[in-house]
């Protein structure tokens, strides 16, 4: 029973450090985005804003991970 214990408690440490690490899940589609625009924020925020103004409504992360994955395509 022990066992079973520190396995779940490993488990748990192992997803929480992984969603610290990736900025807690929104943060992480904006500070990906920063990281495309390499650190330029100017350009971040437009990125943003232009996803924003095609789809009002979405959410801020939802806007970065639509921009992330426009920029993406567009440049690779």
């Amino acid at each position: 029973m022990d066992l079973l214990i520190t396995i779940g408690v490993i488990v748990a440490a192992v997803v929480v450090w992984r969603w610290v690490r990736q900025g807690g899940g929104a943060r992480s589609a904006e500070t990906h985005l920063r990281q495309i625009c390499l650190g330029d924020e100017a350009q971040a925020a437009r990125l943003l804003d232009a996803e924003l103004s095609r789809t009002p409504g979405l959410s801020r992360a939802e806007a970065a991970a639509r921009a992330v994955a426009r920029y993406e395509r567009d440049n690779h």
